[in-house]
């Protein structure tokens, strides 16, 4: 099987899947140790830093999309197929990537609040899917411009709500998971007219392809002319992906705080035997105190 790194999909012959390929697997280890040591690295950077972070990047991945729409059209063009309406516009969840980015990084007020709010919550949750299941390595070689697209893209997806959320960037509250749901309305009222007018899965809304069990019930349901009954159901398993990264965020915080008390009710005990060691030295000028307690009483 030959092919150059920029080749097009159509032109790689022979080639089935990449998909959990030994360099796959190697990445997404990668990726799920490279994001929280660098959230770590950066949880007391402060707000300024982050903001110029944010704006870095949502120039970024805005260049990334522009690049991927130029390079993909220009091939379908130049074979003849046309711009292929039903499948490269911006109009997939993970695409509000681009734009929750902008308004987090530029915005102000409500508008910035529901962008940190949907970076944090079904940002990182489809970051983290796409990590794992990254459906462009089942079109594309591993070292091909193609798959890297798609991991770069979604390791930012991944990366930037973990690190907003560590930094306390952003403190997510329950109100936020029905903040994240306003970007995959929003994105909605134009993915669904787009994918019966042009046939395509925008949202994976219309027939989840590529996503398992769920393009099954698509197709289930799909027969029994129920399809607009599988998009409310697409649209609502954004809301529990939400629902369910608040809650990972919540128990993270509760054994953050039961490490944190711990920490100080073990200091409070050491500082009360100090204390009491100290008083019946005191009393008792004969005995000695120990060698622990005689450095306590220096510093």
């Amino acid at each position: 099987m030959k092919y150059h790194f920029f080749d097009y999909k159509y032109n790689i012959q022979g080639f089935d899947s990449d998909l959990f390929s030994p360099w796959h697997i190697a990445f997404i280890v990668f990726a799920f140790i490279f994001i929280p040591l660098l959230a770590y690295f950066l949880r007391k950077t402060e707000k300024k830093k982050i903001d110029i972070f944010l704006k870095i990047l949502s120039v970024f991945v805005v260049l990334l999309e522009i690049s991927k729409i130029t390079w993909e059209s220009y091939y379908d063009i130049t074979t003849g197929r046309g711009f292929n309406a039903g499948g490269l516009l911006p109009l997939y969840s993970c695409d509000l990537l681009i734009f929750c980015l902008l308004f987090a990084a530029w915005g102000k007020g409500k508008a910035k609040d529901v962008a940190l709010s949907w970076l944090c919550t079904v940002g990182i949750a489809c970051g983290v899917i796409g990590t794992i299941y990254t459906n462009g390595l089942n079109w594309y070689p591993f070292w091909t411009y193609g798959a890297w697209d798609s991991i770069l893209f979604h390791f930012n997806l991944f990366m930037v709500g973990v690190v907003l959320l560590a930094n306390g960037y952003k403190k997510l509250e329950w109100k936020d998971i029905f903040r994240a749901w306003i970007p995959m309305l929003l994105l909605a009222i134009i993915a669904i007219p787009a994918n019966y007018e042009y046939g395509g899965d925008y949202m994976q809304i219309h027939s989840a392809d590529g996503v398992p069990l769920m393009s099954s019930l698509a197709e289930l349901l799909a027969k029994h002319h129920l399809r607009p009954l599988f998009t409310v159901i697409m649209l609502f398993s954004y809301l529990l992906l939400a629902a369910a990264v608040f809650g990972i965020y919540k128990l993270v915080e509760y054994i953050r705080l039961r490490a944190f008390e711990k920490t100080i009710s073990r200091t409070q005990a050491k500082d009360e035997s100090f204390a009491s060691e100290l008083l019946a030295a005191k009393e008792s000028p004969g005995e000695e105190m120990s060698e622990e307690t005689e450095r306590n009483a220096e510093e």
